[in-house]
């Protein structure tokens, strides 16, 4: 499965849930006649979010095979420093795994819980 496929599995999986928000974090450039514009912060996260209470959420998404970079490494100790969820997530499972306790659901039943 590719990154994008499995970004776009956990999208559907967390993207309407009612107790938290996620959205696709977007790095880049783009060319705006002789302007070049910058977006997003080197390393960061493929999905953003908020979580019950307000904690932020990141989820760095990689094939069984993909590394993270130096950047998102140090993007992740940030994230986690000020007491936000970084999840390297490989499938859907990994962010329940990380994220079923703020939802406030046990992991083997996330599969129903909504």
């Amino acid at each position: 499965m590719t990154e994008k496929q499995i970004q776009n599995l956990i999208l559907l999986t967390f993207g309407t849930r009612h107790d938290m928000r996620l959205w696709r974090a977007n790095v880049g450039m783009a060319r705006m006649g002789r302007r070049v514009v910058r977006f997003g912060v080197p390393g960061q996260a493929d999905l953003s979010g908020i979580l019950p209470g307000g904690i932020r959420l990141e989820i760095e998404v990689k094939t069984n095979s993909g590394q993270q970079t130096p950047q998102q490494k140090n993007y992740q100790r940030i994230i986690e420093r000020f007491g936000g969820v970084y999840v390297l997530a490989r499938c859907v499972d990994d962010v329940w795994n990380a994220i079923g306790r703020y939802l406030g659901v046990a992991t083997e039943n996330h599969d129903r819980a909504a």
